[in-house]
């Protein structure tokens, strides 16, 4: 498992959406923006991790051990979530909704909770289906061989 991957695919996954967003905003006079771009970069830093462990091990992993990244996983976007809250809206205005709730505030606590509990269940699925896909590939490219 290599925390820092994660930490820097969820990071680029998060920034990018953004500012793509952004800009296309501004390009195109729209008003885009949705609450998904929250969660998608867990799901795809979750997604390569599982590729990645199924490469090294050759086996999904199960159980306790998916469940450990899944919280740990969900620690590290959370903690990433808080400082792209306070980075500013120019950054990534969908992650700085988060800051309008004064800190420890129960909107605040309730909001980073509803954060915490979806990036657990996302980090938890796309961890397991990264690596069952990445089995799957492998098997059928030793079947061509």
């Amino acid at each position: 498992m290599n925390w820092l991957r994660y930490a820097l695919v969820f990071l680029a996954v998060a920034v990018g959406v953004a500012q793509l967003v952004i800009w296309m905003n501004a390009a195109q006079g729209t008003k885009l923006g949705s609450a998904a771009q929250i969660i998608v970069p867990a799901m795809i830093a979750a997604l390569i991790e599982g590729q990645q462990v199924a490469r090294q091990s050759s086996t999904a992993p199960r159980g306790a051990s998916a469940w450990r990244f899944a919280v740990l996983a969900t620690g590290i976007s959370v903690t990433l979530n808080l400082a792209l809250a306070y980075s500013g809206p120019s950054v990534a205005p969908e992650f700085a909704k988060l800051a309008i709730a004064p800190v420890l505030s129960k909107q605040f606590v309730i909001l980073l909770g509803l954060y915490a509990l979806g990036y657990l269940i996302a980090n938890r699925f796309f961890y397991t289906l990264g690596a069952s896909n990445q089995l799957s590939l492998m098997k059928s490219r030793d079947e061509a061989e």
